[in-house]
């Protein structure tokens, strides 16, 4: 019996490549005590992916000064994870576009009435 960590990670924008609507890198954000073997094994047994390769960047949160003391965003490991396979890519992916084209469209029709 494996243990699998409960590793919070957010998927960050994809980087399809120029040639092709493929995709075979992606980025996480996770946590930072997440290891590349725990980040590897964490996508192929829940997501299925077949992970040739994982990349770590350790990242210090950004600070900013509020009303005179000094207020800080938690650090996080940015982890870039290399496929086997290429996911078949979509524009669709991120559809902010047509939810912006759909708000329109409501305000046009709400108009007309």
């Amino acid at each position: 019996m494996a243990h699998i960590a409960n590793i919070p990670m957010m998927r960050l924008m994809p980087m399809p490549s120029t040639s092709s609507n493929d995709i075979r890198e992606l980025a996480f954000k996770t946590a930072p005590s997440a290891s590349k073997v725990e980040i590897k094994r964490f996508l192929e047994t829940f997501y299925g992916f077949e992970v040739q390769k994982v990349r770590t960047l350790n990242m210090k949160g950004k600070k900013k000064r509020h009303a005179g003391s000094l207020v800080a965003k938690p650090d996080y490991k940015k982890a870039y994870v290399t496929l086997k396979k290429p996911l078949p890519f979509s524009q669709d992916l991120f559809p902010f576009h047509s939810t912006l084209q759909d708000k329109k469209n409501e305000k046009v029709l709400i108009t007309q009435r």
